[in-house]
Order: structure tokens, then C-alpha cells, then sequence
């Protein structure tokens, strides 16, 4: 684990403060936003945590800050009418905290036309609908957005290229999207371990209309590397060669390295006067074991009533636990290899989340830009589908279903 720079906070203010100087130029906006949020759980085997890289929990009988609370700023500088700079840093519980890590966006912009844009330099990472808004909690109704779709890629950004085209219909604007680049993500919450993608691909289309919204988008990538833990148990597992002919070809669909990752999601949303209804469904797949095929979504119905927001929500994450004795039956149990089995195990399950929460909330408008929000959420986690929770010990350790409930508070704003 790598220690905070807690400097870079009084950093980030300093950089504020220069650039809102160089704003009265009218060539630069500076906008920001940030959460002040905390959560505490009723459980010590299975507490909350916000994605998949944070070490940080919320613990029994305590209140967490750290999981959810953020500040961001953002800044666009316009060159000329058809070009312009985006930059946005955000300060957040992650394991690795330096001016790349807190760089969550940075690329130029070039309006070639009314219909046609294309950017270039690091870019929100689009594979979910709230892919440019996951971190400005002020945008949605929620404390958080779904942990079950949203908490299994830590990733904001990714570096690349995209281009986008815009074509206005009587009834709805339907917006394409291609993106080509690469990058990282860590899924690791014991040290700083992360995985490369290279020949990251997508594509999404968009029809917005006034009260409704579709939106699909297809991603394929290309994992360059394994964590450690993972490198570790598939050269382990290649060293049975002698003993076991199957060996090294387990080893290798144990590896993400060279895996092809496939993202699909689904989101739709509709407005019935004061009510919302949205939701959004995800599949996961690649040629790994690690990253074996995965089922998510959410649905959300929402009330607003004045300045007030009542909603419920409903979310998942399905993955089947993998047993090694009846998926590979011939592998060598014996004495000597009992503790590789249960690691290879390990190795297959720790992406293998099963878990479904319900939660019921409140979010109170304050101002225009100013919101406070109470959330409580029941979670019920399958045996062996413990990923996307904190715990001590392994995966496989969970042999049984567990209940845990968890309570936020949240205050979101932005400027």
C-alpha cells in the first residue's frame, strides 16, 4: 500500500486559485464538485467498499469517510471556437496517489463540425452509461452508483482517441461514439498491482429524447498482464507439467494475460412526470477463468416531490462460483498440492462476484447546487461471490450466504 500524499489536496487548492485568475480572460471556466460522504456497515466479515481497488472500508460500528468522500475540479480552456482543452483531477480513495493518478481527464477537443467531434488524450472511461459522471455524486439521485455494475472496474479513464457524431432527429438525438486507446486498472486491495489493457475498442450509440433515453455500448480489449497474485498461481500451476499433462494449458486459461475482455451494457430510462424509471444491464466475458462470464444490472424507480427525491433501487452481480474439483476433476489433488488447489480457486473466484442489494433513499435539493442524501442498503452476498466486498482471508473461505446492511450519508455539491 502506498502512503497518501495528503499535499496533493492544499496542491490541487493552489491550482485552483491560479487558474480562477486566469478565468476573468473568459478563455477559461473552472467548475468542480466533491462528496463528503460516510458509510458504516452491521458486519465485520463482509464490509462496503466502493470498487474493487480500495483498501479503505467501512467497518462495523464506525463511521467510513474515506470510501466515498471526493473532490474534483475541472477545467476548460478554449483556444480557438472549435478547439478546447478538458482537464479534470480528482482527489479519492485509491491506492496509488500521485498528479497521474488524480489526473482523471486531460484531452483536447475539435469540433469539426456541428455533427462531428473527436478528442484525444485521456478520456473518461466509456463502457458504462455514467462513465463521465461516476464521481460527481450531485448528477444522481444516489449516494453512490451501483456497486454491482459499476464497483468491478476501479478505471475512470482510460488514454485514447474518440469520435463522435451527433445527428438531431424530430423526436430524439442519436449520438455514435468510437473509442481506440488503452490503459490501466487496479483490482487489487492489498497492494498496488494493476493490469494493462492494450487495443481498448468501443463503440456506443445513444437515442436521447426529452423524456427518455436508450443507450448500448460494446467494448473489447486486451489484458497485456497479470496482477501478481495471479502471475504467481499460474507459473505455479505450470510446474505440475511433469506430474499432470494438462499443466501449463490450466496455467494459461488461468492467465488474463492475452485474454480478449468483452463489455457490453444495456441502460434505458424513462420520465412519467415526477417519476424516473432507469436501469442498466452489463455482460462480462473474456477467455479467462479469472474473468469468467458475469451477469449485472440495476433498476431504479425514483419520486421527486419539490426539492426532495425518494427512490429505491435495486441492483446485482451474478457470476457462478467455480469449484475445482468438479470443473477439473483430473487435476492432482494430493497432500502436496491441496494448497495450490484452493489458490487456483481463489484465482477464479475473486472476479466471480454474486451478490444482490436493495436500497432506499433520500436526497434533499438544498440549493441548485447542494444536496443531501441518506441511503440505507441490504445486501445479500452468495457463497463464494464475496468479490466486490472487504474482508480478512479469501474468497473461497466463504462457504456460506451472508446478509450485511450498510448506511450512508452524503452531502454532494458542486461550484
Amino acid at each position: 500500500m502506498i502512503k497518501k500524499q495528503f499535499s496533493l489536496i492544499p496542491a490541487m487548492m493552489s491550482i485552483l486559485i491560479t487558474f480562477s485568475a486566469l478565468a476573468e480572460q473568459n478563455q477559461l471556466k473552472v467548475s468542480g464538485f466533491g462528496t463528503l460522504a460516510s458509510a458504516t456497515a452491521d458486519t465485520r466479515t463482509h464490509q462496503f467498499r466502493t470498487d474493487r481497488s480500495q483498501a479503505l472500508i467501512a467497518k462495523k460500528d464506525g463511521f467510513a469517510f474515506k470510501p466515498l468522500s471526493l473532490i474534483g475540479v475541472q477545467l476548460d480552456y478554449s483556444f480557438s471556437q472549435n478547439l478546447d482543452f478538458v482537464g479534470q483531477f480528482v482527489y479519492r480513495e485509491q491506492d496509488e496517489q500521485n498528479v497521474d493518478s488524480i489526473t482523471q481527464m486531460a484531452f483536447l477537443r475539435y469540433e469539426i463540425s456541428p455533427s462531428w467531434q473527436v478528442r484525444a488524450g485521456r478520456l473518461a472511461a466509456d463502457i458504462f452509461h455514467f462513465s463521465d459522471t461516476r464521481d460527481v455524486s450531485i448528477s444522481y439521485p444516489w449516494v453512490k452508483v451501483p456497486t454491482e455494475v459499476y464497483g468491478i472496474v476501479p478505471a475512470r479513464s482510460f488514454d485514447g482517441a474518440d469520435i463522435s457524431y451527433l445527428k438531431p432527429y424530430r423526436d430524439f438525438n442519436l449520438l455514435v461514439k468510437a473509442f481506440w486507446g488503452q490503459g490501466e486498472s487496479d483490482f487489487s486491495r492489498n497492494e498496488y498491482s494493476p493490469i494493462t489493457f492494450n487495443d481498448l475498442r468501443s463503440i456506443g450509440v445513444e437515442f436521447v429524447s426529452f423524456d427518455w433515453s436508450i443507450a448500448l455500448k460494446h467494448t473489447r480489449t486486451e489484458a497485456k498482464n497479470d496482477n501478481a497474485d495471479t502471475a504467481f498461481v499460474a507459473s505455479s500451476v505450470a510446474q505440475l507439467q511433469p506430474f499432470w499433462s494438462d499443466a501449463e494449458a490450466f496455467a494459461d486459461s488461468l492467465s488474463l494475460r492475452g485474454a480478449n475482455i468483452h463489455y457490453t451494457s444495456l441502460y434505458v430510462n424513462r420520465y412519467l412526470g415526477d417519476w424516473e424509471i432507469s436501469g442498466e444491464l452489463s455482460h462480462i466475458d473474456s477467455d479467462s477463468l479469472g474473468l469468467r462470464h458475469s451477469l449485472n444490472g440495476f433498476v431504479n424507480i425514483s419520486y421527486l416531490y419539490g426539492a426532495h427525491t425518494f427512490y429505491g433501487l435495486y441492483s446485482f452481480a451474478k457470476t457462478d462460483a467455480y469449484y475445482l474439483s468438479q470443473e477439473k476433476p483430473d487435476f492432482p489433488f494430493n497432500a502436496n498440492t491441496a494448497e495450490l488447489a484452493i489458490f487456483v480457486e481463489e484465482v477464479a473466484n475473486t472476479l466471480a462476484h454474486h451478490q444482490q442489494s436493495l436500497s432506499l433513499g433520500w436526497r434533499w435539493d438544498l440549493k441548485e447546487n447542494l444536496a443531501l442524501k441518506v441511503q440505507f442498503e441490504r445486501t445479500d452476498i452468495e457463497a463464494r461471490g464475496s468479490g466486490l466486498r472487504a474482508r480478512d482471508g479469501l474468497v473461497v473461505d466463504d462457504e456460506e450466504d451472508d446478509v450485511a446492511h450498510t448506511l450512508f450519508l452524503a452531502l454532494s455539491f458542486s461550484f
